[in-house]
C-alpha cells in the first residue's frame, strides 16, 4: 500500500463511525455523553483545581515564608472566591459544549477566566477585607497554581474525551445535508484537524446519482433526498443536523428546517468552507438577524505577536545553551562513524522568497545527494513527500539524533536570531514552492518555525497534500494561544519519538 493509500485509508477510519465498545467501557461513555453530567465533570474539576491550589498555596507560603495560615486569610474566605469563581467561568462560556471547543480556545477561555477572577478578587479585597489580613504572597501563589492546575485538569478531560472518541464512543450522531463536493469539504476540515466528535451516521442529497458516480463520500451512506431530511433524523436518533450548502437549499427550506429542528431539540449547524478557513470574530445583530465578521483588533494582534517575538527569545537562549553543550558530544559521535562536517546547511525559501540557510546537526553521509541522484527508484520515492521512511542514506548516530529530535537543535540560534520562529508553517525548498500553487503567497506572509501545526497532527506520517492543508490552516487561525498549544504538543511528541524519522 502507498503512502498515500494508507493515508486516505486512515481518514476514511477516521470519519467512519466505528462500533461502539462494550462493557464498563461503553457505559462510562454513555454515562460521559449526557450533556448535563459531562458540564458537572468540568464544573468539578474546576472547583477542584482552584480548592487544590488555594490549599497547596497555604502550605507552601507557610513552608516557605513562615507565614502561619490564619495569617495568611480569613478563614470565611472560599465562600467569598468559590461562587465568584464559578460566575467568571460560566460568562466565559467554560461549561458550554466543552467536547466542541478547539484547544486553543479551551487555553485562551480558561486563563482568562482566571486572570479576571483573581484581578476581581484583588479588587474585592480592598472593599470587603479591608480590615482582614490578606498575603501577597498568598495570592501570587495561588494564581500561579491555578493556572497550571485548572488547565492541567481541563485538558486530562479533554484527553479522556479524545479517547472516547476514538473508541467510537461519546460523539455526536449526526446527519449531513448538502451536496457531495460539499461533504467532502466538510470531512477533510475535519480530518485535518483530527477531530472526530461526529458519527455520521449518513448524507442527505438530492445528487444520489452524483454521489455514487463520483465516489465522493464512499464511507458514508445515502439516506435519502434532502426533503426527507425529518424523516431521517427521526429514524436514525440524529442529534446534529450538519447542512452544507445553505444556498443551494434555499431559505424557505432552511427555515422549515430550524423551525422542525427547534422542536425536536435537535442542533443544526450550518458549515461554510469560507468561515471554516478563517478565524473571524462575529456578532449577531438581534434586530435583522445578520451575522457581522470582522477581523481581531489591532491592539490585540500587536500584542500576541509580541509575545510570541518574547516566547521566541527565551525558547532560542534556552535551546541555543543546550545546544553549544551538546555539540562537543555530538562533535566525538559524529566523528567516530563518519568523519565528515558536523553540521548540515539546510536550504529554505525565505518570507521574501529568496534562499536562507539553517543548521541542524548532519544525520546522512556526506555523499548523500550522489546518492539520490543516481538512485532512480530512491530519488521517485523522495518527490512524493519530500521525505524518506527508512532512508538508506542516514547514518546510525543520524538515526538516533533523528529519533531524539536532537539534529533540531542547532535551529535554535536562527530562533533567537530572528530567521525563524519556534511556531510556524514549515520550510521549504525552491523544489516545494511549485506544489503550494496558489496558497505559496499566504504561506511567505507567516514567518517559517521550528514546529508547527503539522508536526503535532501527524508529523512524517501525513501526505504532503496534507501538509500544505494543515499550513493554511495554522496561517489562517493563528493566535498566540494556538502556539501555546503546539509548543505543548510538540514537547510531548519529541518525548515520545512520535513521527520521527
Amino acid at each position: 500500500m502507498s503512502t498515500r493509500e494508507s493515508v486516505a485509508h486512515r481518514e476514511v477510519e477516521l470519519l467512519t463511525p466505528t462500533p461502539q465498545a462494550v462493557g464498563l467501557w461503553s457505559t462510562c461513555a454513555r454515562i460521559w455523553a449526557w450533556p448535563l453530567l459531562n458540564k458537572s465533570v468540568h464544573f468539578g474539576g474546576d472547583l477542584f483545581a482552584i480548592f487544590f491550589a488555594h490549599a497547596l498555596a497555604l502550605h507552601l507560603v507557610e513552608h516557605f515564608l513562615r507565614d502561619p495560615v490564619e495569617l495568611q486569610n480569613p478563614s470565611n474566605y472560599p465562600y467569598v472566591y468559590t461562587p465568584f469563581f464559578v460566575v467568571i467561568m460560566y460568562l466565559f462560556k467554560g461549561y458550554k459544549d466543552p467536547e466542541l471547543r478547539r484547544p486553543e480556545e479551551e487555553l485562551e477561555g480558561s486563563s482568562k477566566a482566571v486572570g479576571v477572577t483573581f484581578l476581581g478578587l484583588a479588587l474585592l479585597d480592598f472593599v470587603a477585607f479591608r480590615s482582614e489580613v490578606l498575603s501577597g504572597y498568598l495570592i501570587v501563589t495561588w494564581f500561579t497554581l491555578t493556572c497550571v492546575v485548572l488547565v492541567s485538569m481541563r485538558f486530562i478531560l479533554r484527553a479522556i474525551q479524545e479517547k472516547l472518541w476514538k473508541s467510537g464512543l461519546c460523539r455526536r450522531r449526526t446527519v449531513l445535508a448538502g451536496s457531495p463536493a460539499s461533504f467532502r469539504e466538510h470531512q477533510r476540515m475535519l480530518f485535518i484537524q483530527r477531530h472526530n466528535a461526529y458519527d455520521v451516521v449518513g448524507v442527505l442529497t438530492d445528487a444520489v446519482d452524483e454521489v455514487a458516480k463520483a465516489a465522493v463520500t464512499p464511507h458514508l451512506s445515502v439516506l435519502g433526498s434532502l426533503e426527507r431530511w425529518e424523516e431521517s433524523i427521526l429514524a436514525n436518533r440524529v442529534k446534529v443536523l450538519i447542512v452544507t450548502c445553505p444556498p443551494v437549499c434555499g431559505e424557505k427550506w432552511m427555515g422549515r428546517v430550524l423551525r422542525r429542528c427547534k422542536q425536536l431539540r435537535v442542533d443544526v449547524e450550518f458549515y461554510s468552507g469560507a468561515m471554516a478557513a478563517t478565524k473571524l470574530n462575529y456578532e449577531h445583530d438581534e434586530y435583522s438577524g445578520c451575522f457581522r465578521f470582522y477581523a481581531q483588533p489591532q491592539w490585540s494582534l500587536a500584542i500576541q505577536r509580541a509575545a510570541k517575538r518574547g516566547i521566541d527569545i527565551v525558547i532560542g537562549l534556552i535551546g541555543s545553551a543546550v545546544t553549544l553543550l551538546l555539540i562537543p558530544v555530538i562533535f566525538v559521535l559524529v566523528k567516530i562513524e563518519d568523519r565528515g562536517p558536523l553540521f548540515h546547511r539546510s536550504a529554505y525559501l525565505g518570507q521574501d522568497g529568496s534562499m536562507c540557510y539553517y543548521l541542524k546537526f548532519r544525520t546522512m553521509r556526506e555523499d548523500a545527494d550522489k546518492i539520490l541522484e543516481t538512485d532512480e527508484a530512491l530519488r521517485s520515492r523522495f518527490r512524493v513527500q519530500q521525505k524518506l521512511v527508512d532512508d538508506p542514506r542516514i547514518t546510525r548516530i543520524g538515526r538516533f539524533l533523528r529519533k531524539s529530535s536532537l539534529d533540531e537543535f542547532p535551529q535554535f540560534f536562527s530562533v533567537l536570531f530572528g530567521d525563524l520562529t519556534f511556531v510556524g508553517p514549515r520550510t521549504i525548498r525552491q523544489e516545494e514552492a511549485v506544489r503550494y500553487g496558489p496558497y505559496l503567497e499566504k504561506l511567505f506572509s507567516a514567518k517559517p518555525g521550528v514546529t508547527g501545526f503539522w508536526q503535532v497532527m501527524g508529523r512524517q506520517t501525513t501526505t504532503y497534500e496534507d501538509r500544505v492543508e494543515m499550513d493554511m490552516f495554522y496561517v489562517e487561525r493563528w493566535s498566540i494561544w494556538l502556539d501555546l498549544v503546539i509548543i505543548a504538543k510538540t514537547f510531548w511528541t519529541v518525548l515520545k519519538a512520535e513521527g520521527a524519522h
